[in-house]
């Protein structure tokens, strides 16, 4: 074989070895997205389809009713995920948990949402402006916690008064962020025109900053939702959220923790694997919707 040849058999194996790199990563880099894709349909799945089963589905036993002669089963056939301490069936009690957490979450987000949003778009000047975000501060050097059992308590508690506790911590987020937002983009040339042109500052806030930045304040949305949850959680381990015996994540958490020491682990662990994985759901959603955002500004 001549040197010739043996450099062409060289060249177009290292050229077929560098194609199946090439295509190799573009493998890698598809299934990288579609696995994303699958995971995001997976987590909405799970946030949807939890509390239309507490809703429509027959559940295995009342979530409500205690059972005396059933106290502190481990999961089995007729309870699958075993008994609390008062014998209620706790697979029921996760379930059903699902369609009160998750509204509350829900709510309490988009109130702060619809506050938190026109106000930090016209926070940006002048003295009205200052005068909020120095609100904004003062709620932000406060821990969350405290300030929503502070709140719950002056309310009297219940599902509407956890709701507006939550969204009263939350709101300030949506204020920073859409402030932060409306700064960055008021100088931009959209914006100066639509200025120049006599636009009125509500349309301009709404019609040109506010659809150029509600990517952000979406994702900022789903992960909120997500702290809400953790807030509900903590509230009802506390004793102070909804009130017994209706069904809830950190309530049975806080029934489960007692049975810990006598080795029961199933009353605890249940609602907070149940909770872990609405919250992972929505971090996933949040990451999905981060992610689209961004390829839409790499092909503008």
């Amino acid at each position: 074989m001549s040197e010739t040849t043996t450099i062409e058999s060289r060249t177009r194996v290292t050229s077929l070895g560098g194609r199946a790199s090439s295509w190799a990563k573009q493998g890698r880099a598809w299934a990288y997205k579609r696995s994303g894709a699958v995971l995001a349909v997976v987590a909405a799945g799970i946030i949807v389809g939890l509390p239309l089963a507490a809703i429509f589905l027959h559940l295995p036993q009342n979530p409500l009713q205690p059972d005396v002669e059933s106290m502190a089963l481990a999961p089995n056939s007729v309870h699958w995920f075993g008994t609390d301490g008062n014998g209620m069936d706790v697979f029921s009690r996760t379930i059903e948990s699902a369609r009160l957490d998750l509204p509350i979450s829900l709510a309490a987000t988009a109130i702060a949402l619809v506050i938190g949003v026109p106000l930090g778009l016209f926070a940006t000047t002048g003295v009205a402006g200052e005068a909020i975000m120095r609100v904004v501060d003062a709620f932000a050097a406060l821990p969350i916690i405290v300030i929503a059992v502070v709140s719950i308590q002056l309310m009297g508690g219940g599902a509407g008064d956890v709701i507006l506790a939550i969204a009263l911590v939350a709101a300030p987020r949506f204020v920073r962020l859409s402030r932060a937002a409306a700064i960055s983009l008021r100088s931009s040339r959209y914006v100066e025109a639509a200025v120049a042109i006599g636009c009125s500052p509500i349309r301009v806030a709404f019609n040109h900053i506010f659809r150029n930045a509600y990517g952000v304040i979406l994702v900022q949305a789903t992960l909120t939702t997500a702290g809400a949850l953790s807030t509900i959680a903590a509230l009802n381990f506390l004793g102070v959220g909804v009130k017994p015996p209706q069904p809830s994540w950190g309530a049975m958490i806080e029934d489960g923790v007692s049975m810990l020491i006598r080795g029961q682990w199933w009353a605890a662990a249940f609602p907070a694997l149940a909770l872990l994985l609405v919250i992972g759901s929505l971090n996933i959603i949040a990451g999905a919707i981060e992610d689209k955002m961004e390829r839409v500004e790499h092909t503008r």
